[in-house]
């Protein structure tokens, strides 16, 4: 039978099967493009996780000592002071307050920071931070430092130079590379992309080895183990 645009019924039954055909093709491709997009997505959010973990680590322990600045607090947690500053100490006023010349990462914060001071006699001591106060611009202007006063506790003896830190703790678990300050919640400072994670001391040598089990498939046995060692 022909139709009246001089097609017969064969004729369209095989055009219907060819779209049908290429439809279903068009489908399966843009499925595998999306597949393909989400894979790399994955990988890319696992090898941030990676530097992020490396840089991180190195950033905060390179500047002090296992067992007096950091400890390893189980098989996923390192406990740490958090430096975030460094005074020099331009002298002391009458009522035991402490004037430096500061640089840091950020301002001291007295609801969180201590100061750890270093002196000709006691060594590191580490006080309270009770108040500050900005004092006057341009000390250490060229390497973006200023002026502080601050009231610590107990009054430090002779000191020279000063360390600001926060007590905090970081954490592989629950998925991602995790940071703690004081009490509060361990906030995630990755993708969710660990399977699995390690935190310890390195016996005998003063450094940490971190390893992570990398997973970004969601699949058994697709996944792939990273390791770092800081000294």
């Amino acid at each position: 039978m022909r139709g009246d645009d001089g097609f017969t019924l064969a004729e369209s039954l095989v055009v219907l099967l060819l779209t049908a055909l290429l439809i279903q093709g068009g489908w399966s491709v843009v499925a595998t493009l999306v597949r393909s997009g989400e894979r790399v997505a994955e990988i890319s959010e696992g090898m941030e996780t990676i530097r992020t973990v490396a840089w991180i680590l190195e950033e905060e322990l390179s500047g002090g000592l296992p067992n007096r600045d950091w400890w390893p607090g189980g098989a996923d947690t390192l406990a740490l002071r958090a430096y975030r500053g460094l005074a020099l100490v331009q002298g002391r006023e009458a009522d035991g307050q402490v004037t430096v010349c500061y640089r840091g990462i950020r301002n001291p914060n007295p609801e969180k920071d201590s100061v750890l001071f270093l002196s000709g006699d006691a060594g590191w001591t580490a006080h309270a931070l009770l108040a500050r106060a900005r004092g006057d611009p341009g000390c250490l202007e060229e390497a973006g430092g200023w002026e502080e006063v601050w009231r610590v506790d107990p009054e430090p003896l002779e000191p020279v130079l000063g360390r600001v830190f926060e007590r905090g703790s970081y954490h592989l678990a629950d998925g991602a590379f995790r940071y703690r300050r004081g009490a509060g919640g361990r906030q995630p400072l990755t993708p969710v992309r660990i399977a699995d994670g390690t935190l310890e001391e390195v016996p005998g040598q003063g450094g940490l080895r971190w390893g992570l089990l990398l997973s970004w498939s969601g699949m058994k046995g697709d996944s792939i183990p990273w390791s770092g060692r800081i000294r």
